[in-house]
């Protein structure tokens, strides 16, 4: 959101900036916002499976399909979390034990795709990654198309995603069929293989959807 912070103290520009830095400061709790922020997203637990569906025949099989088919290629069933002790954020923060090595089940990578669907907004790469990231992935990021990003969306977790009326980053799409469908670019190959299953397989894979 563009506010400083002691994991980011450095404003991008100067322009028009009057305010101090960083932004975001303790406050008489001895906590700062993101601290704030970053309890709440804690305390905001991803709804469980549906488990009568998930154990059905047929919600097994569309797993099977789910996997088989590419799905799992952006959409990754599980992300463990770094060892505890493991410093991140340049060495700001220290993953503690009750953090490290947990294993969740968010049916997503978080990283940047064209699926075909985006906004054509570019994203400015050093407010993307943070001036201390940039610096440190110079060389790596100076090798990326900065013209890509342009089209490019977060993956979204599919964790919860039954539970959910509207799809899409844009929530345009009101069923799993209009969504799939709606999947080019990047995944456009995954979305020829889920057309090229029969019906029946085809129900297998929403089913396993909306076990989710």
């Amino acid at each position: 959101m563009g506010i400083t912070n002691r994991l980011q103290p450095t404003e991008v520009t100067n322009l028009c900036n009057t305010a101090s830095e960083p932004n975001d400061t303790v406050g008489p709790d001895g906590l700062s916002d993101i601290d704030h922020f970053a309890r709440f997203i804690r305390a905001g637990k991803a709804p469980a499976r549906d488990a009568q569906l998930a154990a059905s025949a047929n919600g097994k099989k569309g797993e099977a399909l789910f996997n088989k088919i590419g799905c799992a290629i952006c959409h990754v069933p599980t992300l463990t979390t770094a060892p505890a002790g493991t410093k991140i954020n340049g060495g700001t923060y220290t993953i503690p034990a009750a953090l490290g090595s947990v294993t969740s089940y968010p049916y997503g990578d978080f990283l940047m795709h064209n699926v075909g669907t985006g906004d054509g907004i570019l994203q400015a790469t050093p407010e993307h990654y943070g001036r201390q990231v940039f610096r440190q992935m110079s060389d790596y990021l100076s090798k990326q198309n900065f013209e890509s990003s342009r089209n490019k969306i977060r993956t979204a977790p599919l964790w919860g995603v039954r539970l959910r009326p509207r799809l899409m980053h844009d929530g345009t799409s009101l069923t799993f069929l209009d969504a799939i469908s709606r999947h080019d670019g990047e995944a456009s190959h995954v979305k020829k293989q889920f057309e090229k299953l029969s019906r029946a397989d085809q129900d297998a894979v929403l089913e396993f959807l909306r076990s989710l």
